[in-house]
């Protein structure tokens, strides 16, 4: 993997626990959600507002590329739970090209005066599959992390999904929001706060392993190499197929 590719994912995966830090607290204290060019449900006619967007596209694709190098370190010893991943972070990735071009063509509207309303109700819809991929995602990798990474990590990945679906419910029946975010609710503030956990759990799993996604490997060595003779001495290097 190449190091900046390495370097600023494992960046941008530290910024985004940040930022989901940031957006738990906002919401605990009353403000309303907000990403990228949208904050408290009104959509930024600012410059700072199109480096947001440009800051979460490149986000984006420094955390998938970490990703992508996870689902290809679990290949070998499972296929399927790697296409899965695979299929898994492309989703995510799209989706969230998706609303940012969304919300890029909402900019444009508003700088004329124009209504957004049609394009605020398909960004609700676009946030909304962005959250299910990205939950689907943190499922896919438990069989790397529960090899690799802590059992409190790897039974963190599980509750994305089923808290985005407590989101999904509380829309439906509780609160239901008109804006182009979900409304507020106490799923929601949960669902961010464990975001940001695992994403900062996941930025220090990187920094600690990052022999993993620096070194070049190829199936021989995974599957028959535990010792890393790279000159700094002989130490055990655990690869996604050990027990």
């Amino acid at each position: 993997m190449p190091k900046i590719l390495f370097y600023g994912g494992t960046a941008f995966c530290l910024f985004l626990a940040l930022t989901g830090a940031g957006e738990v607290a906002r919401e605990m204290q009353g403000g309303g959600a907000s990403f990228a060019a949208i904050h408290n449900g009104a959509t930024l006619v600012t410059t700072r507002a199109a480096w947001a967007i440009l800051i979460a596209l490149l986000a984006g694709l420094g955390v998938s590329a970490i990703f992508i190098r996870m689902v290809a370190l679990l290949a070998p010893r499972n296929l399927f739970g790697a296409f899965v991943g695979v299929f898994a972070v492309a989703g995510a990735l799209a989706s969230l090209s998706g609303v940012l071009f969304l919300q890029a063509r909402m900019i444009s509207i508003a700088r004329h005066a124009g209504s957004v309303q049609t394009l605020s109700e398909i960004h609700f819809a676009a946030y909304l599959l962005l959250g299910y991929f990205l939950s689907v995602t943190m499922l896919a990798l438990r069989p790397y992390f529960r090899v690799q990474a802590s059992r409190i990590l790897s039974v963190l990945v599980f509750l994305p999904l089923p808290l985005f679906f407590l989101v999904v419910a509380q829309e439906l029946f509780v609160t239901a929001s008109s804006g182009p975010l979900p409304a507020t609710t106490p799923g929601s503030i949960v669902y961010y706060a464990i975001l940001s956990v695992l994403f900062f759990a996941i930025a220090v799993h990187c920094v600690r392993h990052r022999h993993l996604f620096l070194e070049m490997t190829n199936l021989r060595e995974l599957l028959d190499s535990r010792v890393d003779l790279s000159g700094r001495g002989t130490r055990p290097v655990r690869v996604a197929f050990d027990s």
